[in-house]
């Protein structure tokens, strides 16, 4: 019996201890099914929830982005509205340039507008209409004002290059008197500025520097009779032509370069010296003139002229008269230098000084030119002065 004792005393101090380890498995088991309850729980009730919320917060956020489309549509047509009207107003009040900006800005609103993907507006077409209307209206304006104030007056014949006809031709500047142009700055300027805004700057001055050439500039160089002369009137100033017994078949290089240069001077002072607002295109936002602007177009065919009507008749033919040529040399400086300074010309641009200083090949081209027309000469007037020999002689 004793060991049976030992036994069961030792199984009775066992018991509770294997009591409290059952008690803590059927703990366990009753969290671990709370949790499998919760965990099923969140997944159906809490999951659901969640995807309800995604999808609301997918549905707002979309929601969201249209509202603010629509709101930035809405915004540009608006831009649109208030730029026309102060165009509008902005022109009856003649303030051109402001005019013409404000035309641009509603260029740009309805860019923006037909950017925008998937958002055909069907008024964006009667806009478009609209702006052209309102462009060509302004152009039109502008065009009148222009004609104001640069006025040709042109021989009526098809033929502009006979010295008669030149001897028609004028050219009405417009002079403002000092009060109206300290009220609105100088009529000139505004108006060119605003075809510049407009990018129709570029054909005005193209047209203007055309007839330039056709009936002033040229005409100087090729009729040494012809003297410019200038008239100046309460509101403008005119140029105009008269002839004089030329003393020579060709004007010296001075004196073309010297009615040429007066040309220059009158347009500079009455027209061309005016800063464009907009920078230049291609000239990295330097501020151009339309001196400039006005130069690079015609420059160009006006040295050609000079060159193939003027300095060529004044190459030396022999070699006493190379010492007389450096006046020429010396004033062809001269006056591109005074074009440089009326902005006319760029710093780099020495066609008619590089032609002049090349004295010595073109007097050697001359003077063997001048030997073949003389062999020539000689050759046909020998066959003419023969007598004819018959045999019965």
């Amino acid at each position: 019996g004793e060991v049976c004792n030992m036994i069961n005393k030792k199984y009775n101090e066992f018991l509770p201890s294997m009591q409290s380890a059952e008690d803590l498995v059927s703990q366990v088991d009753g969290l671990s099914t709370n949790i499998d309850l919760l965990k099923a729980g969140i997944e159906n009730e809490v999951q659901r929830d969640l995807n309800v919320a995604v999808a609301e917060f997918t549905e707002l956020k979309q929601q969201l982005e249209r509202d603010t489309l629509v709101l930035s549509i809405l915004k540009k047509l608006q831009e649109f509205d208030t730029a026309i009207k102060e165009y509008n107003t902005a022109l009856l009040e003649k303030k051109y340039v402001a005019a013409a900006q404000q035309l641009e800005k509603a260029r740009s609103s309805l860019k923006m507008l037909e950017s925008r993907k998937g958002f055909e507006l069907k008024i964006l077409k009667a806009l478009g209409t609209e702006l052209t209307v309102q462009t060509q209206n302004m152009l039109y304006h502008l065009g009148e004002e222009w004609q104001k104030l640069v006025a040709w007056k042109l021989p009526p014949s098809k033929e502009s290059s006979s010295l008669e006809s030149v001897m028609h031709s004028e050219l009405h500047l417009r002079t403002v008197p000092s009060k109206e142009e300290e009220v609105a700055g100088p009529p000139v300027a505004s108006v060119l500025q605003a075809f510049a805004v407009l990018g129709e700057l570029h054909t005005k001055l193209k047209i203007f520097g055309q007839l330039l050439l056709k009936y002033i500039l040229k005409p100087l160089i090729s009729y040494p009779s012809l003297q410019p002369f200038t008239e100046e009137q309460s509101d403008a100033v005119i140029l105009r032509f008269k002839s004089e017994e030329p003393n020579l078949d060709h004007s010296s290089p001075m004196e073309v370069f010297y009615k040429i240069k007066l040309i220059f001077e009158i347009l500079h002072k009455y027209l061309l010296n005016v800063p464009l607002e907009q920078p230049v295109e291609d000239k990295k936002d330097r501020r151009g003139t339309l001196a400039e602007l006005l130069g690079d177009m015609i420059w160009e065919e006006l040295s050609d002229c000079l060159i193939q009507n003027c300095l060529v008749n004044s190459i030396p033919t022999n070699s006493s008269k190379l010492e007389q040529y450096i006046e020429v040399i010396k004033s062809t400086e001269e006056f591109e230098k005074a074009l440089k300074n009326m902005q006319f010309l760029k710093g780099d641009t020495t066609d008619l000084l590089k032609y002049a200083r090349n004295v010595n090949s073109h007097f050697a081209n001359k003077k063997c030119q001048d030997v073949i027309v003389a062999a020539r000469n000689l050759m046909t007037s020998e066959i003419h002065n023969t007598v004819k020999v018959t045999a019965d002689a």
